[in-house]
């Protein structure tokens, strides 16, 4: 049982970690991203099923924790890359606000008596 576990774990693990190697770009990233999460949780529920105590020693567990090491590198990345989309989309947008309402940001105290004390 534990070895078809681990066996499962590591295709998994495989699967993910040749997956990140490529970001894609526009609508492919949702599709992408969906099945990071999916390769997650499913690396998740087998690492759930395993003990510490069943992983000690075992022949596979260097290869194991080599493909973690590059999966969350990867991962880092195109967190990463998706951070700098975001913060650019969001730029993009105040910039395309601040064009259509020019005169949002000007205060204007035109005609107002404005009294500092209290």
């Amino acid at each position: 049982m534990t070895q078809v576990v681990v066996k499962e774990l590591l295709a998994t693990s495989a699967t993910l970690f040749h997956h990140l190697t490529t970001v894609p770009e526009g609508d492919a990233r949702d599709a992408y991203i969906a099945r990071i999460d999916d390769l997650l949780d499913k690396r998740g529920a087998l690492l759930a099923q395993l003990s510490p105590e069943e992983m000690k020693g075992h022949q596979l567990l260097p290869h194991l924790l080599e493909l973690d090491e590059g999966i969350r590198a990867r991962l880092a990345d195109v967190m990463t890359i998706v951070k700098k989309d975001i913060k650019n989309f969001q730029k993009s947008r105040e910039t395309e606000r601040q064009y259509t309402n020019q005169y949002d940001s000007v205060r204007n105290l035109d005609g107002m008596y404005y009294d500092g004390k209290k």
